[in-house]
């Protein structure tokens, strides 16, 4: 723990449930290895095993036809097991899920019953009292029939809906505050007495839920492989799974005979402060949020819940006059970091001695967890790495020439620095550390912050590099060369030119040019594609080719699947493109290229070969969950103590979608209601015919929202494009 904090713990060690009833009673909560033997030793709770080395390769084609094949880690092979741990011979189907009746609808009575409660409480947001107003016409209208609705009232629908008995994992809560020396009274800042809450859901509970979901038996990757194409032979990086980290990591844990045949579980988290309201008062959150790296990218992608709310980490705040000091900054960073380690806390035992866990597929299987990347945007990535702003996270580039050649930070090289009783002046002038914090990854084995940094297509390229740099260079050298009124005549033609864009599938329209306030990750994605021939004519020839090679590396690593042969394009264009920007700062537009966000692009080649294809692991998925984890939430709530109403409206949300992919496996949601109440009276023979099937999606998106490229992906479906733009002339 560090030692200017301590923790205060309530409602532990029991987990606190959060229901209805709480929040009106309390305000403040509104192919196995044959080699491995299963006999075990029963001294210890998982047994152990012996094995002679693992095999050289365990390689299989993959996919349609023989085009593809892949070569997989045979330490961590994730062997089925008993509940009791011990490895089962291979074709060993699984355990019969229990037995339950088709016309069992627990907690609902009845099908009617649970898609009425589906649809009031998740797709329509229907508040309380026009659930009321809904259910007494219901009533009224079924009175001649001596019949009543689902539902008497809201609190009725709600206390069924918590009935629920899973998919909810339990908010709990703890306190920090600083307990380092203090001022002599009554110079003592208010934040040093204050007591900050975390809110919280066991992170462990919250990865067995995703791990044991059917939904995603299909589409889940159980051991680190390697892909190749058959014909070139070249190495192809798509999913998590599929890239270097993962594989690495399953070398070092299998080095301990006791892990052999478990399956490597990657923690992917991410965190991101939203704001719900511009009005006044407390109207900032800030969600922590957790996914696995077994689950393919385009599961993680969509509206399929498996990047899951898991903690509001606290905001402390306090008076204008401390707000800047170097104390406060250093308590704010220090209690994120050991939040996060406190939450995380029941993980760290599984992740040096496999425990047993049930599967999508059926199978229990001994697991292995490790902290995987962190989603992040550059100022959260700062706060990660404990560096000063304007440095880079990953390496040691100093902060006046980021481009330049240098090592990679990593924890050790810190720690030497710190016990060598550096001057906090030199780490932060000379290398750029925060050293009085201590990251919340030491916590942990086989974890360095600085090696989790994940790649960020939306912050670094897409509104960083392409918005917030190119764009805005090109007004300032119009402004530069041309003196403003001519130069606004020309961003006039440019506007008109965005507006004059021909229809076409996949392009957007700017009716009124580029001249809008509040640009979303939608809005510059589209105004991407359009851009390049909007500006020609109006800006020199190596302007034309910054954009050109800017824009091929930003589609080369927003492909789903990308080879070694893509990599190669991708380290050419930011060489071209590094080339060609030169003439920003030969005409004294930019007066340096230092820029944190453009000079991530120098490490996407590494992160795509440690990671696989950075898409997978984008903040645009965080910043649409806010929509779905947060922002409806608070809307929901009476703005009274707000954040206990919207752990409560998750925890709803959670159950219902757990209960539905539940009858979903039992085929019990086959058809529309309407065909299978007409089925139960004999009117039609066949419910689940196909043309009456009804696909509910849980979606909801508001305009302004973050997505990547505002689609929806529901389904495995996977499809490679290539976008190749126009040939022009190259110039060294």
């Amino acid at each position: 723990m560090h030692p200017v904090l301590s923790r205060v713990e309530t409602n532990q060690p029991e987990s606190r449930s959060l229901n209805n009833q709480d929040a009106e009673t309390d305000p403040a909560l509104n192919d196995a290895d044959p080699g491995l033997n299963a006999d075990a030793d029963m001294n210890t709770d998982i047994p152990r095993h012996s094995s002679p080395s693992p095999a050289p390769v365990d390689s299989e084609f993959y996919g349609a036809g023989k085009f593809f094949y892949r070569n997989y880690h045979t330490g961590l092979n994730a062997r089925p097991c008993d509940e009791s741990g011990n490895f089962l011979p291979l074709g060993t189907p699984p355990c019969p899920p229990v037995e339950q009746s088709p016309d069992d609808w627990a907690p609902f009575r009845n099908r009617t019953e649970f898609e009425t409660a589906e649809f009031l409480y998740c797709r329509e947001q229907m508040s309380a009292p026009n659930i009321n107003t809904l259910l007494d016409l219901w009533a009224a209208s079924l009175l001649k029939h001596d019949d009543h609705p689902p539902f008497a009232d809201h609190k009725d629908l709600y206390n069924t809906i918590d009935n629920i008995p899973i998919g909810g994992v339990n908010w709990q809560t703890f306190g920090v505050q600083y307990s380092g020396d203090k001022p002599a009274e009554p110079d003592v800042p208010p934040w040093m007495n204050e007591r900050f809450d975390v809110w919280y859901r066991d992170p462990r509970e919250v990865v067995r839920n995703i791990l044991a979901n059917p939904d995603y038996a299909n589409e889940f990757d159980y051991r680190p492989f390697r892909e190749f194409s058959v014909d070139k032979n070249e190495r192809r990086f798509q999913d998590f799974m599929s890239a270097n980290w993962a594989w690495h990591q399953a070398d070092i844990i299998a080095t301990d005979p006791d892990n052999l045949g478990a399956t490597f579980v990657p923690i992917i988290l991410g965190s991101d402060k939203t704001t719900v309201s511009v009005g006044t008062g407390n109207n900032e959150y800030y969600p922590l949020y957790l996914s696995i790296g077994n689950v393919r990218n385009n599961v993680r992608r969509a509206h399929r819940d498996a990047l899951c709310l898991v903690g509001f980490l606290a905001l402390p705040k306090t008076t204008r006059e401390h707000a800047e000091t170097e104390e406060f900054r250093n308590f704010r960073r220090q209690i994120f970091h050991s939040s996060l380690a406190k939450i995380l806390d029941t993980l760290k035992d599984a992740m040096s001695k496999p425990e047993i866990v049930r599967f999508g597929d059926g199978h229990y299987r001994r697991v292995v967890y490790g902290l995987g990347p962190y989603i992040a945007d550059y100022e959260e990535q700062v706060l990660l790495t404990s560096i000063v702003r304007r440095w880079c996270p990953r390496c040691l580039a100093p902060r006046q020439s980021l481009d330049d050649d240098a090592i990679c930070r990593g924890e050790a090289h810190r720690e030497a620095l710190v016990e060598e009783d550096t001057f906090s002046s030199v780490l932060r002038s000379d290398f750029g550390i925060v050293g009085e914090v201590v990251p919340f990854t030491n916590d942990f084995p086989r974890a360095d912050i600085h090696h989790l940094i994940a790649p960020d297509l939306l912050h670094q390229i897409v509104k960083g590099c392409f918005k917030d740099h190119l764009v805005a260079w090109v007004e300032k050298y119009l402004h530069h060369v041309h003196g403003k009124r001519e130069a606004e005549r020309i961003m006039d033609d440019i506007d008109q030119r965005l507006a004059a864009a021909v229809p076409f599938t996949g392009l957007r329209r700017f009716p009124q040019g580029r001249g809008f306030k509040q640009w979303t990750g939608d809005d510059s994605k589209a105004l991407m594609k359009i851009y390049l021939p909007a500006i020609e004519g109006h800006l020199p020839t190596d302007v034309i080719r910054t954009f050109r090679a800017f824009l091929e590396f930003c589609y080369l690593v927003r492909k789903n699947v990308i080879t070694e042969d893509t990599i190669s394009q991708i380290e050419d264009a930011i060489r071209r493109f590094h080339h060609y920007r030169q003439i920003f700062h030969e005409l004294g537009v930019v007066p340096t290229f230092s820029l944190p966000r453009q000079h991530s692009m120098k490490h996407y080649p590494d992160l795509i070969r440690l990671f696989g294809a950075p898409n997978g692991l984008c903040s645009s998925m965080t910043e649409n969950k806010h929509i779905k984890a947060v922002k409806q939430p608070w809307r929901r709530s009476n703005r009274y103590n707000a954040l206990g109403q919207m752990l409560v409206t998750n925890q709803r949300l959670d159950k219902i979608a757990a209960l539905r992919v539940n009858f979903t496996k039992r085929g019990m949601l086959n058809g529309t209601c309407l065909m299978d109440a007409l089925h139960a009276e004999g009117g039609i023979d066949n419910p689940s015919d196909e043309r009456m099937n009804t696909i509910i999606p849980d979606v909801q998106i508001e305009s302004g929202a973050d997505l990547d490229d505002g689609e929806i992906d529901d389904g495995p479906t996977e499809i490679e494009a290539q976008v190749q733009l126009a040939q022009t002339c190259r110039m060294y």
